[in-house]
C-alpha cells in the first residue's frame, strides 16, 4: 500500500491506497501423504470430511540473552512447533489408518486407535476472489504434520429443532522439514502458497490428480510423480 500526496488549490491532502483486495474462505481437496525427499513423495490419501484446520499456534521457545543492559541483546528461537487441532465429519479407513494410526478390529468391522501416529505431509486447499473477479487460490502446507492424541467425538440425541453431525476432534502438531524450505534455506512447520488467475485451474488440476505443492512446483509444468500412488475413501 501507498501514500499518495493530492495538492488542489494550495491545500495538502493525503490520499491512503490499498492493495489490491481478496478474500479467501473455505477449505477443501485435503491430501494426507508420505514425504519421501525433496521431489517426491508417496501412500497419497484423498480426504474426505474435513471441517476445519484450527488454532495452529507457535509452541516453541523464544530465549533473550541481556548484554550491555539491553535485554535483548541477542534472540535465539527453538525449532518451530506447532500445535493446534484437526476435525472432520467424517473419518474413512485409509485416513484412520494412514494418519490416525488406528488398527483394525479383530472382526474387521471397525477401528481402533493404539497410540501409534505416523508423520505425514498435510495439504488443504482455500479458495478466494479478488475484488476484479480474477479467482484466487491458497494452499496450505504442513511438511510434518502428526496426531498427538486419538480422535475424539461427541454424540447428542437427535431434536425436532436441532439436529447435530457428529465431528471427530483430535490434537495435532507440525514442525518443519528437511526438504521443505524458504528461498533462504529455512525450515518452517507451515507454508502458504498463492495462485491466481490461470494457476488456479493448473494448480488445481494438479491437486485432484494427487499433487502435493513441493517448494519447487510451477503451475502447468510439475507433474504427478510416479511414487505418488493414491486412495479415495473406502475401497481406494
Amino acid at each position: 500500500m501507498n501514500l499518495k500526496i493530492k495538492i488542489q488549490k494550495g491545500i495538502t491532502k493525503m490520499a491512503f491506497k490499498y492493495n489490491e483486495r481478496v478474500m479467501f474462505h473455505g477449505n477443501q481437496r485435503l491430501l494426507i501423504a508420505k514425504l519421501d525427499s525433496a521431489t517426491a513423495y508417496s501412500d497419497v490419501v484423498f480426504g474426505t470430511g474435513l471441517v476445519s484446520v484450527s488454532n495452529m499456534k507457535d509452541d516453541s521457545n523464544i530465549t533473550n540473552f541481556p548484554a550491555d543492559d539491553v535485554p535483548d541483546h541477542a534472540t535465539i528461537s527453538g525449532a518451530q512447533l506447532l500445535k493446534g487441532t484437526i476435525n472432520f465429519m467424517q473419518l474413512d479407513p485409509d485416513v484412520r489408518v494412514k494418519f490416525f494410526g488406528q488398527e483394525e478390529t479383530a472382526n474387521g468391522k471397525g477401528f481402533a486407535s493404539v497410540g501409534v501416529y505416523p508423520q505425514r505431509v498435510v495439504q488443504y486447499a482455500t479458495l478466494g476472489t479478488k475484488r476484479d473477479g480474477t479467482r484466487a487460490l491458497m494452499v496450505t502446507v504442513y511438511p510434518s504434520m502428526s496426531v498427538t492424541s486419538k480422535p475424539s467425538k461427541q454424540t447428542t440425541t437427535d431434536s425436532a429443532d436441532k439436529p447435530t453431525a457428529v465431528n471427530w476432534e483430535a490434537a495435532v502438531q507440525a514442525s518443519g522439514s528437511d526438504y521443505y524450505k524458504t528461498k533462504s534455506g529455512r525450515k518452517s512447520a507451515e507454508f502458504e502458497y498463492i495462485f491466481y488467475g490461470e494457476d488456479v485451474d493448473k494448480t488445481l488440476d494438479y491437486i485432484d490428480k494427487g499433487g502435493i505443492i513441493l517448494p519447487d512446483f510451477v503451475p502447468g509444468t510439475t507433474t504427478v510423480p510416479a511414487s505418488a500412488t493414491a486412495t479415495r475413501g473406502p475401497g481406494g
